[in-house]
C-alpha cells in the first residue's frame, strides 16, 4: 500500500449546534451548516444568530473549520433582505461561505470583502476553465459537479489554481448537480431554495385519461417502483483512488440527518483517511468499515459516476428496489454518569428493552458490542423491562463510556 501525505480535508455536514459538536468529536477538519435563510436546507434545524456565534467558536476552540452554507438561487425580491442578512453575519468569523448564486458572490464580496468563498455543486462546475474563472473572481475553492470522472476530477485538481472539494457520501439528487424542478412543480416547494419536498422519492402509479380511478402500479416487487428515486452515494471502497485525484476537500451530504448517522459516517471515513495516510487501508480494512457504515440507515449505495467504466451503468439505472436499509436502531445517547451505579446515565431516543445487543460507538475507538441484561430508571431507580422513547435510564455493566457515545441496537 501507498502512503500518502497529503490527505485532505473532511468535511461533514451538522443541522444544529449539537450536531456540529459530535461531528468533531468524531473527526471532521471542518462541519458545514446553514443558517435560517438562503441555504439549500431551510426545512432543517438550521442556526439561529445566536447559534452560529456558538458554532464559530465552537469549531475554533477546537482548531475545527466551520463554513456556512448560502447557496440558494435568489429571487430579485430577496435582494434586499439577502444584503440584510449578510451584514448581519458579516462580523461571524466563518471559515468560508458557500455559495451558488453569481449575485450572492458578489453581495458579498462587496459587504465582507475578505470573506473566503467556495462555490457550491450547484454551480455545476465540470472543468478548469470554471474554476479557474470563479478563482479569478476571487474563490478559494470550487465543489465540482457529481457527474465527472475520476479521471477529469484528476485532470481538473491538477490545472487548478484553486482548491478542489468532492462529494464521496449522502444522497444524490436525480438532476443534474441537484438543479431539480420536480419539487416546487408537484408541490410547490422549490428545491433550489432549500424547501425541497423530496418528491422524487415518492411511489408513482400509472393512471390512464379516460379510467380515472384505476391506478396501475408501476412495479418491481409488492411496494411498487420508486421510478424516480436514486441510490445513495458510497466512495469508501474506492477513496484511495479519490485521495489521489488531488482534491483538497472530502465532503459528505447530510444536514438534515441525525447526530448518530453525522457521528457514524465521520467516524469511518477519519479511521479510512488515517489508514491511506499509513499505507494501511487493505481490503480487510475497507470491508470492517464497509460494515460499520451499514450501520446507518441508507439507501442502496452507489459509487456515482465516478468510476463508471462507459459501458455497465445499472446501478445508476435500476432503482426499482432501492428503498431505505435499516439493520440498527438508534438507541440513545448519553446524558451523564452515575457514580452511585458506575454507569451512564442514557436518554432513550428510541425503545430499548433487556436483552437487546447494543452497540456502542465511541470518539476514537472501535465499536463495542453489550447485551443488555438490566435497566434502572434514573428517576425512581426501578427495575426496568422496556425503556421508550425519552426515558432516562441507567445500563449497569457499560463502566465510564465517553459522554459523545452513541447507543444503537441490533435489528
Amino acid at each position: 500500500m501507498i502512503e500518502h501525505k497529503n490527505i485532505p480535508e473532511l468535511c461533514v455536514p451538522a443541522g444544529n449546534l449539537n450536531i456540529l459538536k459530535y461531528a468533531i468529536a468524531y473527526g471532521a477538519d471542518a462541519v458545514y451548516i446553514g443558517g435560517g435563510r438562503f441555504n439549500l436546507r431551510t426545512m432543517g434545524d438550521n442556526f439561529n444568530d445566536d447559534e452560529l456565534s456558538q458554532a464559530v467558536e465552537y469549531a475554533h476552540s477546537n482548531r475545527r473549520k466551520v463554513y456556512l452554507a448560502l447557496n440558494a438561487v435568489i429571487d430579485e425580491s430577496e435582494l434586499g433582505e439577502l444584503e440584510k442578512y449578510i451584514n448581519n453575519i458579516k462580523n461571524l468569523d466563518f471559515d468560508a461561505l458557500i455559495i451558488s448564486d453569481p449575485g450572492v458572490f458578489q453581495k458579498v464580496k462587496e459587504i465582507i470583502p475578505g470573506a473566503r468563498i467556495h462555490i457550491s455543486t450547484q454551480a455545476s462546475t465540470s472543468n478548469h476553465q470554471s474554476v479557474n474563472f470563479w478563482g479569478s473572481l476571487g474563490a478559494s475553492r470550487v465543489n465540482l459537479a457529481r457527474e465527472l470522472s475520476q479521471g477529469d476530477i484528476k485532470d481538473i485538481c491538477r490545472l487548478s489554481n484553486i482548491e478542489i472539494e468532492v462529494f464521496i457520501h449522502g444522497a444524490l439528487c436525480i438532476s443534474y448537480s441537484g438543479r431539480c424542478m420536480l419539487s416546487k412543480y408537484m408541490s410547490g416547494r422549490d428545491a433550489n431554495k432549500g424547501l425541497c419536498s423530496h418528491t422524487c422519492r415518492w411511489k408513482y402509479y400509472l393512471l390512464e385519461e379516460k379510467r380515472p380511478n384505476a391506478y396501475f402500479p408501476v412495479y418491481q416487487d409488492k411496494r411498487g417502483t420508486y421510478i424516480y428515486n436514486s441510490r445513495d452515494l458510497c466512495l469508501l471502497a474506492e477513496l484511495d483512488k479519490v485521495v489521489e485525484t488531488g482534491a483538497r476537500s472530502l465532503k459528505v451530504e447530510g444536514r438534515m440527518k441525525t447526530e448518530n448517522y453525522v457521528s457514524r459516517v465521520t467516524w469511518v471515513y477519519r479511521q479510512a483517511l488515517d489508514l491511506i495516510k499509513e499505507g494501511k487501508f487493505t481490503e480487510q480494512k475497507k470491508s470492517y468499515l464497509l460494515k460499520e457504515l451499514d450501520k446507518t440507515t441508507h439507501r442502496t449505495y452507489t459509487a456515482g459516476f465516478m468510476f463508471l467504466d462507459g459501458k455497465h451503468n445499472l446501478e445508476l439505472t435500476d432503482n426499482g428496489n432501492v428503498g431505505y436499509l435499516r439493520k440498527y436502531r438508534f438507541a440513545g445517547n448519553v446524558e451523564s454518569f452515575s457514580e452511585k451505579y458506575d454507569a451512564p446515565v442514557i436518554k432513550a431516543r428510541n425503545q430499548i428493552k433487556k436483552g437487546d445487543v447494543l452497540d456502542i460507538m465511541q470518539p476514537g475507538k472501535n465499536p463495542i458490542k453489550f447485551t443488555l441484561s438490566e435497566i434502572i430508571d434514573s428517576n425512581s431507580e426501578k427495575q426496568m423491562e422496556v425503556a421508550n422513547t425519552n426515558a432516562s435510564i441507567i445500563i449497569k455493566g457499560l463502566g465510564k463510556i465517553d459522554s459523545y457515545s452513541l447507543i444503537n441496537v441490533k435489528l
